[in-house]
């Protein structure tokens, strides 16, 4: 009878651990996905930054390699569009900004990544050309 209680309390305190293992690394995975959030929104910032300030408006953004915020890995993408208004006097830049951050290897328990995207457009005339920006 005493092995039997003595096997069982280990099952249980086996069965005990394991939970506040899984509920301790959800946890983690929950504050890492929020730190890779904000880590895509940082990339998103920073493109969104190139792109209207007056230097930059014309063409889309190419980040520095390597690109990483606080460990995470971030990969941008953009698009731009260019729709002419008023009589082709006006530029209408459209950019689509994608920026992913991620951490640890694809496919394993331990991997996190977080994608944003964003649009942005700014109005400039184009006489001259990239002269200064439409209301």
């Amino acid at each position: 009878m005493a092995i039997f209680l003595l096997v069982t309390l280990a099952a249980l305190v086996g069965y005990a651990m394991r939970l506040a293992m899984l509920a301790n690394l959800g946890t983690i995975q929950d504050v890492q996905g929020a730190q890779a959030y904000l880590a895509a929104r940082a990339g998103v910032e920073w493109a969104a930054f190139q792109v209207l300030t007056p230097a930059g408006m014309q063409v889309c953004p190419v980040p520095p390699a390597p690109f990483t915020v606080n460990g995470f890995n971030i990969v941008l993408a953009c698009n731009r569009t260019v729709a002419q208004d008023k009589g082709n006097t006006q530029d209408i830049n459209i950019y689509t900004i994608t920026s992913t951050a991620s951490v640890g290897v694809a496919g394993s328990q331990d991997y996190i990544e977080r994608r944003i995207t964003v649009t942005l457009s700014r109005c400039i005339y184009n006489t001259p050309p990239g002269s200064e920006e439409c209301n």
